[in-house]
């Protein structure tokens, strides 16, 4: 067995729960079982994604944040932040001075995509940018 078995095995068993739970909830049982292989596929992609720093010695809780990740996170969530304000202010006056009519939820719905999408490059850019 390799160092990061304790790991791999505890988070086999949370997706197995996972998959279970969501039977017993009225799920059908291919999308339980669908769930739960992509759960645990995100498991085993983690400690390769760059996104932690791996410990084996931690044993089931081998993946730790360091320095390098954390400021990679924040800086992330900082460029969505502002990212999803500026097209808020963008929504907020089209709507009250040019349009004069009530927000749609699907655009807002489309600024939080926006937000999220931004997150995800600049965490993948940065990633990439800052080895």
């Amino acid at each position: 067995m390799t160092s990061m078995a304790p790991y791999y095995v505890s988070r086999a068993l949370i997706s197995i729960a996972l998959g279970v739970f969501l039977a017993l909830t009225g799920s059908q049982w291919w999308m339980a079982g669908l769930a739960s292989l992509i759960v645990l596929a995100l498991f085993l992609w983690a400690p390769h994604s760059g996104r932690y720093a791996v410990h084996p010695e931690f044993g089931v809780t081998a993946l730790r944040r360091d320095e390098r990740t954390q400021a990679i996170n924040d800086q992330a969530a900082r460029n969505a932040f502002i990212v999803t304000g500026l097209i808020i202010a963008g929504i907020a006056v089209y709507f009250s001075k040019i349009a004069l009519a009530s927000v749609p939820v699907a655009v807002l719905n489309l600024a939080l995509l926006c937000g999220m999408l931004t997150y995800f490059v600049s965490d993948f850019w940065l990633r990439r940018t800052q080895s």
